[in-house]
């Protein structure tokens, strides 16, 4: 075998082999658990797999924070007045059992039945939340992507939480009540959950150490996010443009005709794709969710247009003034597509990740090409790069968790990558024809 076969051949085991290391972990994720496993109807289903049916009326839990990360938990579910409850009142190895399993992440304490059919029990979790910058103490119990990966709400109908003696609570789950004095956090309902902090109670900068704690937690997950979604379709996107460049150069076309209508054809393109959008949006065509982000890109163009269309401002750029007018371009783009979500999106649903993206990758074109014009090719790669990280951070944190069915959203990304540069050309070859003689580049 020829040496240059054996690298595609071993490159190629790595690859495979780093896709079945990342998708694996999501094949054994558990089933969906509420927060709260021995909690109302989660416990009565634990009972009757034990034989044991009883109904659970009320239920509340309280959850008591240590400095070092463990915590106790407290149930209460009230049963209504049935055998089973009897059962589990007379049974203490049967209450034991249920009550252990009921609880699949700690440890059992105690259980016990009072006499109007209240079950109390009581659990020990040693790894509930951990320490963090500045003495703070945070948990990802409250949210599917740091605590349980299938977390499927409450539980209970009331969730207590109580910080770590001297501590309060620094960031607490949207929608939860925080007491006066800051030490208790009750929670009713759990939709979107998030990373809950504790800070140190007399300290001035608790929201500075919150942001922190939760920086360091997120900035793994971010760094895994950004290679598995930027740096392969950075490198399609680059690689695209540096062929583009290559083309322009082989052809040596005469883009003087297309630099004096690049303003009109901006506008016209522009003006095309916002009827497009109305026409999507009044169920004319069926776009789906690219509607508000046609509208957005549409509008965007036709204002580059029209100022493209001034000779004053087509005579006097420079690569610098390029670049922030791609800016503002992809700016007005991003404004005008969130903006027309309600107004074009009928449904009220807002559109997918996977049109978003190409948004700002587009508006890169126009500063790399006119870096082609003046004949600076690695400036023009460079711009590609750089404009490519700089355009998908913000739809970042948005992205499917690179496990399980987010590895496919890879190959997506790069299809997109790839779509924004062939659909793209004309604001490529429009840039290519802004360039003039200067020092600039």
């Amino acid at each position: 075998m020829a040496p240059y076969q054996r690298h595609h051949l071993a490159l190629l085991c790595l690859v495979c082999t780093s896709l079945l290391c990342i998708a694996v972990p999501a094949g054994a994720a558990p089933p969906p658990r509420p927060l709260c496993d021995a909690c109302g109807d989660s416990f009565e289903s634990t009972a009757e797999s034990h034989g044991v049916s009883v109904a659970v009326t009320h239920s509340n839990a309280t959850v008591t924070v240590d400095n070092n990360g463990s915590a106790t938990w407290v149930v209460h579910n009230r049963l209504s007045s049935t055998e089973g409850t009897t059962q589990l009142r007379e049974n203490e190895s049967l209450r034991a059992a249920i009550a252990d399993r009921a609880m699949w992440d700690a440890a059992l304490l105690s259980a016990n039945v009072s006499g109007d059919g209240v079950i109390t029990l009581r659990y020990r979790e040693a790894d509930f939340a951990e320490q963090s910058i500045g003495g703070t103490v945070r948990t990802g119990e409250f949210t599917e992507a740091y605590g349980y990966r299938n977390l499927d709400g409450l539980g209970a109908d009331r969730l207590v939480v109580v910080a770590p003696d001297g501590m309060r609570v620094g960031r607490p789950i949207d929608g939860a009540t925080v007491s006066d004095d800051g030490q208790r956090m009750t929670v009713t309902e759990l939709n979107d959950g998030r990373i809950v902090t504790f800070v140190p109670r007399e300290t001035a900068v608790g929201p500075l150490l919150s942001l922190l704690a939760v920086g360091t937690l997120l900035g793994p997950v971010m760094a895994v996010k950004a290679l598995a979604y930027i740096t392969l379709p950075t490198a399609v996107f680059t690689l695209l443009i540096g062929a583009a460049a290559g083309g322009v150069a082989w052809l040596d076309w005469d883009l003087k005709r297309v630099r004096e209508s690049a303003g009109i054809i901006f506008a016209g393109v522009g003006a095309v794709s916002t009827v497009l959008s109305f026409l999507g949006a009044t169920g004319v065509l069926r776009l789906g969710g690219t509607v508000a982000p046609l509208f957005g890109g549409g509008t965007s163009l036709f204002v580059c247009g029209i100022a493209l269309s001034q000779r004053r401002i087509r005579e006097h750029t420079s690569y610098q003034r390029v670049v922030g007018g791609a800016v503002v371009g992809a700016g007005i783009a991003l404004g005008a597509t969130i903006a027309a979500v309600p107004m074009v999106v009928s449904d009220g649903s807002t559109p997918p990740v996977a049109a978003l993206l190409v948004l700002g990758p587009a508006f890169v074109l126009l500063p790399a090409g006119y870096a082609v014009g003046h004949g600076n090719r690695w400036l023009a790669i460079k711009t590609a790069a750089i404009g490519f990280v700089l355009s998908m951070l913000p739809v970042l944190p948005v992205l499917p968790t690179p496990y399980g069915l987010g590895v496919l959203f890879i190959p997506v990304v790069m299809v997109s990558a790839a779509a924004v540069v062939i659909a793209g050309l004309p604001i490529f070859l429009a840039g290519v024809s802004l360039a003039v003689p200067s020092s600039d580049c």
